[in-house]
Order: structure tokens, then sequence, then C-alpha cells
């Protein structure tokens, strides 16, 4: 019975199609109009509150239409089919590994963002931590970018001759098929091991295990003034160091990686270099002397607090297990070898439950406009971006254009911005005209509960 089950399960998957997000609503939904309403009221009358919740939009700008409007969250950045798997019995199983993680990381981000609005910190279990983590890094990794490399086979002569091998060493048919396993084989391995799983295609497993593993987390709020915004393939975006090595093999080093989660938080990944214990003179060097625009930011580490000591028996398993895994060419295994060296030392073991207290990094306006800098200037042609405020907005356009190093022209967003907030502030002003004499009234913002 559970076949038949399954397999009629699987042949109403194949008829019916479904549209998965890269960015998730849950996200989005930070960014949603109801969760910021103007309201035009009266100081002697208030309004009453509407308890029902109102459509789940965003606001949006298309480049494509060079059109300001409204989007649905439930059909905003998101592709039909994106996890479906022909040659699986059940065609949706990434789709129900990821929707648990998703939950799992949901909460954890709607923590982070309801401590940021009282408290100067937050406090993250190692288990959420490494939750965050691969949940970010599947973000990042499912975009539309990322996804049409694999669909459309975009890679450079050498990467596109390894992921050839690794398919015929896997017995997989199309490069979509590495991407769908590589998704698949995350969420399947623990967050330590995903480096060393070799079902996963070796550029991105190394990717992973740099930024996911060997960086350390920061998170990044805007001042009550400022507001980050999303773009289409922003999830991951970084500033840092491309080039070419032996002029053939391209290469990319992340200085700091971007993960926005609300208009005032965005998640930041740095390697350990810009740990203030460490510095990044070495770093410096190496790169020729290319440094970061975000250095004189802050980057305080979080603070660890460890319940667990070291169990012999588990421990002895634990270093037969490492060992074996081992490269001592690698500078980060190095260090992490270091780490757990220096752990055991001090009769400490890493448990599920060790804690992590991160501070909220308060950053001006300067560096918010600098973040979405970086946001705007690596943009793509079928741009789908998302605001809180269109003021805002068209004050960081603006900042934007004066930077050095622009590589966009949103001279069209800026007009369609200028036209839609005069044709607002003829509208307050006619408003205004028919208030009845006496009274007095004012545009306050409200913040309205999008969560419920």
């Amino acid at each position: 019975m559970s076949y038949i089950r399954n397999s009629v399960r699987s042949q109403f998957f194949d008829i019916m199609d479904q549209y998965h997000h890269y960015i998730p609503r849950f996200l989005l939904r930070n960014f949603a109009i109801d969760k910021c309403e103007r309201i035009f009221e009266s100081f002697i009358k208030k309004q009453k509150n509407k308890n029902q919740r109102k459509s789940e939009l965003l606001q949006t700008y298309d480049r494509k239409k060079d059109r300001l409007g409204v989007s649905l969250i439930s059909r905003t950045y998101g592709y039909q089919n994106m996890y479906k798997d022909l040659n699986n019995e059940d065609v949706m199983h990434v789709e129900e590994k990821l929707s648990k993680l998703e939950r799992r990381a949901a909460e954890t981000i709607h923590n982070i963002v309801k401590a940021s609005r009282t408290e100067n910190q937050v406090v993250l279990l190692r288990k959420d931590l490494e939750d965050l983590r691969k949940f970010i890094f599947i973000m990042n990794y499912r975009n539309g970018q990322r996804l049409s490399q694999y669909n459309d086979e975009k890679f450079d002569v050498i990467t596109g001759s390894m992921v050839r091998n690794f398919m015929q060493e896997r017995n997989l048919q199309k490069p979509k098929e590495v991407w769908l396993q590589n998704i698949h084989e995350i969420l399947d391995t623990s967050h330590e091991e995903v480096g060393n799983n070799e079902k996963i295609f070796s550029i991105d497993r190394e990717d992973y295990k740099h930024r996911m593993i060997d960086c350390f987390l920061l998170i990044w709020q805007a001042g009550e003034n400022d507001e980050f915004i999303i773009t289409s393939n922003g999830f991951g975006i970084f500033e840092g160091v491309t080039g070419n090595m032996f002029g053939a093999f391209p290469f990319q080093y992340a200085f700091h990686s971007f993960y926005v989660i609300s208009p005032k938080l965005v998640l930041v990944l740095c390697p350990s270099s810009f740990r203030k214990e460490i510095g990044t003179d070495h770093l410096y060097k190496f790169f020729g002397g290319k440094r970061s625009i975000f250095e004189n930011v802050p980057h305080p580490a979080a603070i660890p607090k460890y319940v667990g000591t070291v169990n012999a028996s588990r421990s002895k398993s634990n270093n037969e297990h490492n060992h074996s895994k081992f490269d001592p060419t690698d500078i980060f295994s190095l260090h992490a070898r270091a780490f757990e060296k220096t752990l055991k030392s001090m009769g400490i073991e890493k448990q599920w439950n060790d804690t992590f207290t991160f501070p909220f990094v308060k950053l001006d306006s300067a560096t918010v406009h600098l973040v979405n800098f970086i946001l705007l200037n690596e943009v793509k042609p079928d741009l789908i971006l998302t605001f809180l405020s269109r003021p805002y907005l068209y004050k960081t356009i603006v900042k934007y254009h004066k930077k050095v190093g622009v590589q966009q022209d949103f001279s069209n967003l800026k007009k369609n911005l200028f036209i839609e907030l005069n044709r607002t502030h003829k509208d307050n002003l006619h408003l205004r005209k028919n208030i009845p004499t006496g009274q007095k009234y004012s545009w306050n913002v409200r913040e309205t509960n999008s969560e419920s």
C-alpha cells in the first residue's frame, strides 16, 4: 500500500507544477507592504485597528519592464519545478527535505529579527547556527544565476571539464542533475561534514567549506533612517578579490559575503583574518595590497559558551574520523585543526547546545549605502528589486550613481521614483486641503502585525 501511495503521489507531482522560491516567503514578509504602512489619522479620532491580514505584497522594481509596482510574495523570486527530480520515485524529495531545513532557519531568523528590535545582541544555539549557515548557502546556491549556470552549461573551459568528469563518475546525464544532487547531499549531510562529502561537486564542496565553515558570522544592523534592499541575485553577493590563476582558471576570494534578511539586518560572513586578534595584514599582502572597503566597520566575533567536556571514548573516535579527512596543505584545515586541539587542551568538546552571543553591529548611513551599492552593482538585466520605502530607494539610487566603480545605469528607476514621489506629494497636499477646520491630522507610520 505504501508503494502504491508513493507511486500515485509521484504521478500527481509529475502532472502538477509547483512554484519554488529561491528567496523564501518568510524572509520576503519582512519587506511586505503591510509591515510598515503609512496611515493618515486624526489625533482626535483614531482609526480602528484592522485585525484581518492584507494581501502579502512587496514594493518592487522590474528592470526588464522598467516598472515600479507591487508583487505578490507568493509569485516573486521563484521558478516552476525548480527541485523536480524525474529520476526519483518521489519527484519532490529535495523540496520536502529543504522545507524542513527552511522551517528551522525561519525560526532562527525570526528570533534574530525579533531580538534586534529591543536588544543589543542575540544568543543562538550551535545546532541552530549550523542550520542557518547551511540554509543561507543553499539560498545562494539555488538563485537564478547558479541554476542557469547548470541548466545552460555556462562554465569556463576548466570547470566545464570538471563537471563532465563528475557526471561520468556519478552516472548523471545532465548538468542540472549535478546541481540537484549537490543540494540533496548538502541537506543529507551534517554541517561539519559537507566539505568532506565527495558526492558533492568539488568546487561547490570547497565553496561551502570555506564560506560556511571557515568564515565567522556577523550581524550588521541599519540605523533608524536606513534600509537594506533585496535584489534577485543579491543573496550571497560578496565584496573581495576576483581574478585568474595562471592566466586561465578564474578564482574569487570574498572579504565579506552578504545575506540580507530584513530591511534592517544583513548577515555577513568574513574570513578569520578579519578577527581583531588575527588581523588582515597578511591577507592584504597576499592579494597585492587589495583592501576591503568595509575594513573600518567593527568585526566583533560571537562569544561562545561551551557546555560540554571531553568524553574520552568519543574524543578518540572523533580524532580517528577527523584524521582521515585532514588536509595538511589546506590553510583552513590547519586553522581548524589547531582550534580543535586548543579546545581539547582546555578539556572542551563542541556540543549541539553550545551557545554563541552575537552583538548587533550598528552601521552608519554611509556603510548601509555601501552594502546596497554592492548589491546594485552586481545585478543582472532581469533584476527584480525589493524595497521598503520609495523615498529611501530614491536616495539610494542617487548615492549609487555618485560612487566610483559604478557598473549599472538606474536612470530610468530614478526617473520613475521621482514621478511617483511627486505624485504622492500632490496627493498629500490635496488631503490636507480637505481637512475640516479646527481638526489636526498628521502622517504616522504604524507597524502592523504581518506575522499572524
